[in-house]
């Protein structure tokens, strides 16, 4: 996963990869709430370039926050911009499948990182380190791609994401229906001091039935309250295809 996004990391949030965290993260937070969560340390998963870090951290509910990555450019970007609004955050480079942090939590959120694990094993020590590092009742909220979103999108074909004067972004969408796969070759032209660099990199993204996700959850000691749609509705999301992203709130047993 790091070596994907030394070439992603700089133009991450310029072509939009994370505008799905920025824009679910407050509502995840009011839902929460709603369900009666109270807590105020809360540590991101996967947080990337900050899309849910930065609003957590920037706002006036007073949370403590700690972001986990496994990109040094990922958590470069950040810091600089968290120095730059002058937000004290703590930042670990690290693999959420061996996690290893000090403090128990009363939040866990994951973002745009599950199906980026490699197999449902991946999966399962992720949430035993979750479970680890939750206070008991407390709640763990992460997203996952379904299968039918990643089939679909797969089916994208060729796009072009970014056709700036300084940059521009190929994407092609493929997917395995055999391996459950769908990958994401991006071909990167970016104008840098008046010459042009060509970088080409991909992204994968596993597929996972979202009842043996399920499953896995339960068996990690977790209690779940719900499965959402990307709008946060309640959903028919464990025994359909047809959702793009299934939003599992569970609490630690």
């Amino acid at each position: 996963m790091p070596k994907d996004y030394e070439i992603l990391a700089p133009i991450y949030d310029r072509i939009g990869m994370g505008q799905f965290a920025t824009a679910i993260t407050p509502r995840l937070l009011t839902y929460a709430q709603q369900n009666e969560w109270l807590g105020r340390r809360i540590l991101d998963l996967g947080c990337g370039t900050g899309a849910s870090l930065l609003w957590l951290a920037g706002g006036r509910q007073g949370y403590t926050v700690t972001g986990v990555d496994s990109s040094s450019q990922m958590l470069t970007i950040l810091q600089n911009e968290l120095t730059g609004k002058n937000l004290s955050v703590t930042l670990q480079q690290q693999d959420i499948r061996a996690l290893n942090v000090r403090d128990s939590y009363d939040m866990v959120l994951a973002l745009d990182v599950m199906n980026e694990l490699d197999n449902l094993k991946d999966l399962e020590t992720v949430f035993k380190n979750v479970h680890t590092h939750l206070g008991v009742g407390k709640i763990f909220i992460f997203d996952l791609h379904t299968i039918g979103g990643l089939t679909q999108r797969g089916q994208i074909g060729d796009q072009i994401i970014s056709n700036d004067p300084d940059l521009g972004v190929f994407l092609r969408n493929s997917y395995d229906y055999e391996r459950q796969v769908y990958t994401g070759d991006y071909t990167v032209f970016h104008l840098i001091d008046d010459s042009w660099r060509r970088d080409a990199t991909s992204r994968v993204l596993r597929a996972y039935p979202t009842q043996a996700v399920a499953t896995l959850l339960q068996r990690s000691g977790f209690k779940i309250m719900d499965v959402l749609d990307d709008q946060l509705n309640p959903s028919a999301v464990l025994r359909t295809t047809s959702s793009q992203r299934a939003i599992f709130a569970a609490t630690r047993q």
